[in-house]
């Protein structure tokens, strides 16, 4: 129930700093997204996150097929 809201709340703009005039550049454009630290940052821990995922993903299915 934490999660959810906690996701819940993390979609309002207001708290998401997604405001009008943020950033120096286009907010529609994909180098927004890429240069603006605030989404680099986000971007780099949803890569680590994913990185991470899979590689005890890996590790789980190796331990199940050696348990086989």
């Amino acid at each position: 129930m934490t999660l959810r809201l906690a996701a819940l709340l993390a979609l309002i703009p207001s708290l998401a700093l997604a405001h009008p005039g943020h950033g120096h550049t286009d907010p529609r454009s994909w180098t927004h997204y890429l240069t603006e630290p605030v989404h680099v940052a986000v971007l780099a821990i949803a890569s680590v996150a994913a990185v991470f995922a899979m590689v005890r993903a890996r590790k789980r299915s190796r331990v199940i097929r050696d348990r086989e």
